[in-house]
């Protein structure tokens, strides 16, 4: 215990040292925990080390509204590495605390308008001294902007696509400009509005799940690990959760803005650390998965054989997935009783996205692995778009085009019963449903279903196929 405590120790000093003068440092220390706290106006940062059956340290930070907007763990083992770990958070924390700015854009037609309404409602704001910055987009740029903006005013001329905007920016205030103040160019009165819609802002939330404590782990018996890699619009979200015979006995979630695949590594150490029975860990990724190698751009990882090393280095059997087959599997299984089943995947704001298929209950894998990202480009470029395919990926209607000419091929060559899709630039399925009318007979057009969340079918899909249902 004591070389824990005098690891523990180190690290503590090593952040309090490195900390930004401008953060309040207070320390704190118990039998079983010592932790730090870094607290400025904006955000609180959190670094604990818990004295566990093994040492386990625990970076968090909470936006102003107590939000976690970055968390990892890991066992403690490696000083050098909880530095550079300590040193990511930090530059989280600093982005954070940057003076917060409003960021408003403003959106019409073709962008003519609300360019002068802009330039007008940025010299009231700054002579005024509020902190509001606007932007101004043409529609077909809004939801590529909007990623970075807190409230989005639409003009009423598109008035119209308020719905599709509500639907796809959900964590976003969106408001249509009153008509009476967008023709009269009121600048006070947009500046009132916005200063309005900031005070209810509080009560908006981007919907995170919660993440629990490391504690939790302690009290965790489990033979079966899955663990996932989300992208995320911003920041990657790795999750995982441990199970005993089929009951869930710890779960927690990383939130990263980088991602590398250490990160995959400290999971698996620190969970197999503190459950050293697990004899199966299920990994399910983005990217091109075939025969246990992983091409994933991301996070530069080219045709690498990460089973193989992951078995070697942890001494236990690995699956390795494509997080497109495990949604799929997880949802034949638990809604189409195993019927044949296709599930595709449109990415916000790219153009190619990833499909899967379950067919007598078993998943049908393509030449190469997984059929996503660069395989289906040899689609593409066979495909006769009505647009740049990257301007259509920017659009709520570019979406259904590019969705409903992916699925008339997929429907054509396979004669699917079901597909399941997850877009979240299509807010309404049924208009995906009328554009693949368009090239193929309703009649022939099989059940279409727009799913909002995959996290659910994805353990139980990497569960299937860890249990040896499925080859």
């Amino acid at each position: 215990m004591d070389d824990k405590r005098k690891l523990a120790d180190e690290l503590i000093e090593y952040c309090k040292k490195h900390a930004d003068s401008n953060l309040v440092q207070s320390e704190k220390k118990s039998d079983d925990a010592v932790s730090l706290e870094l607290k400025s106006d904006r955000v609180t940062g959190l670094v604990t080390v818990y004295f566990l059956q093994f040492t386990i340290a625990e970076y968090r930070i909470l936006d102003e509204n107590s939000e976690t907007v970055f968390y990892l763990h890991f066992e403690l083992d490696d000083a050098e590495h909880a530095q550079e770990l300590y040193h990511e958070m930090l530059e989280s924390l600093r982005k954070l605390n940057q003076a917060r700015v409003t960021e408003v854009l403003l959106c019409c037609s073709c962008g003519l308008t609300t360019s002068y309404f802009m330039m007008k409602l940025n010299e009231a704001a700054e002579s005024m001294g509020v902190k509001f910055h606007f932007d101004a987009v043409p529609y077909e740029g809004l939801y590529d902007t909007a990623q970075d903006k807190d409230i989005i005013l639409i003009a009423p001329q598109i008035g119209y696509q308020l719905k599709n905007a509500r639907s796809i920016l959900t964590d976003k205030i969106v408001v249509e400009i009153p008509v009476q103040m967008f023709s009269n160019y009121d600048v006070l009165g947009v500046l009132n509005m916005v200063r309005e819609l900031c005070e209810k802002k509080t009560a908006v939330s981007a919907g995170t799940e919660e993440i629990e404590s490391v504690r939790k782990l302690e009290e965790a018996d489990g033979t079966l690990l899955v663990v996932s890699i989300v992208d995320l619009e911003r920041r990657t979200q790795l999750a995982y959760r441990l199970y005993d015979h089929g009951k869930i006995t710890a779960s927690s979630q990383i939130v990263k803005n980088r991602y590398r695949f250490s990160d995959v590594k400290d999971v698996i150490s620190l969970v197999k650390a503190m459950n050293p029975q697990i004899n199966a860990v299920c990994l399910v990724t983005p990217g091109s998965v075939s025969g246990g190698k992983l091409t994933y751009e991301k996070a530069n990882i080219f045709n690498e054989d990460i089973r193989e090393s992951l078995e070697k280095e942890y001494d236990t059997k690995v699956w390795l997935m494509n997080f497109a087959d495990a949604v799929v599997l997880g949802y034949a299984a638990e809604e189409n009783k195993g019927e044949d089943t296709a599930f595709y995947f449109l990415p916000t704001g790219s153009y190619l996205g990833n499909i899967s298929m379950v067919v007598n209950n078993r998943l049908v894998h393509h030449t190469g692995g997984h059929m996503g990202g660069r395989q289906l480009d040899g689609i593409s470029t066979i495909t006769t778009f009505p647009q740049n395919p990257y301007t259509l990926a920017a659009t709520p209607e570019g979406n259904v085009e590019l969705a409903a000419r992916y699925l008339t091929g997929l429907i054509t060559y396979t004669g699917c019963d079901h597909v399941v899709f997850y877009a979240k630039r299509i807010p309404d399925p049924e208009e995906l449903r009328k554009k693949i009318g368009v090239f193929i007979e309703e009649e022939y057009i099989p059940e279409l279903v727009k799913i909002d969340s995959i996290r659910e079918y994805l353990y139980a899909g990497a569960l299937k196929y860890m249990e040896g249902q499925v080859e």
